[in-house]
């Protein structure tokens, strides 16, 4: 199926690694031009030497509104118009309500919801300029379903979802869409960092998951590259789980 991808120049962020490179590498399979964005510039340039020729980076930390406007002023000098966005900032630190200072909300607050915020913004403009503009938040099976020691990601995460269901009533007339997806456990370092080393919790999670173990990133990525593309053109104001069956909710 071609997704009709070809040529298009779709901005990921914080896409050295993870989830957003997923996403990164399946674009550029769709023979898709795209921009990554991250905090490191060693671990940038590896992930671009692995993506290739269409790939380009720039160092940008999107917890912070002076880097994202660095990032679309790249992005603008380098194209008159952007055809997707994927807003991705990983996830905020773990930890309960007692373990947690208003440092760490505000931290929090900065990285997930107003990321997605000055994301949003900046590039909208260039966004309307694309025949087939799309926006997809990357958020978490949090939005649905509280997990525990994440009261961050659990409170702060449904804010980009109402966010993107209001946006897509605003700019949806105008020719954006927009859509959000909810990652189960994907093996990344982040998963990694939330189960620990003990196999015994990693078995655990994975038979709570009716495939029976966790999702790759290359199979994330194939699903977030299919939503951005013009083949998803009439999926607009979705939330999609991505988690292999563990969310057993009706809604």
């Amino acid at each position: 199926m071609d997704l009709g991808l070809k040529d298009k120049t779709i901005l990921v962020t914080a896409a050295s690694r993870g989830l957003g490179f997923g996403v990164a590498e399946a674009l550029v399979q769709e023979e898709a031009n795209v921009v990554i964005c991250g905090r490191t510039e060693e671990s940038l340039r590896e992930a671009v030497s692995k993506l290739g020729k269409r790939a380009e980076y720039v160092v940008a930390d999107v917890s912070r509104h002076d880097d994202i406007k660095t990032l679309i002023s790249f992005i603008e000098n380098k194209t008159p118009k952007l055809d997707g966005l994927f807003v991705n900032a990983g996830g905020p630190s773990p930890g309960v309500f007692s373990s947690l200072s208003d440092k760490d909300w505000e931290a929090a607050f900065e990285l997930t919801l107003m990321s997605a915020v000055r994301l949003t913004r900046e590039s909208l403009h260039l966004l309307k300029k694309s025949e087939s503009p799309s926006i997809l938040y990357n958020t978490s099976i949090s939005v649905k379903e509280p997990i525990d020691n994440l009261l961050l990601s659990n409170a702060i995460r449904p804010g980009v979802i109402g966010m993107m269901r209001t946006l897509a009533s605003e700019i949806g007339p105008e020719g954006v869409r927009v859509n959000a997806v909810c990652p189960g456990y994907i093996y990344t370092a982040r998963v990694e960092q939330l189960i620990g080393s003990d196999t015994s919790v990693k078995e655990s999670v994975e038979s709570s998951i009716p495939l029976g173990r966790m999702g790759r990133p290359d199979e994330f990525g194939a699903t977030c590259a299919f939503l951005l593309s013009p083949a998803a053109s009439y999926i607009h104001g979705a939330l999609l789980l991505i988690d292999g069956g563990l969310y057993r909710g009706m809604m």
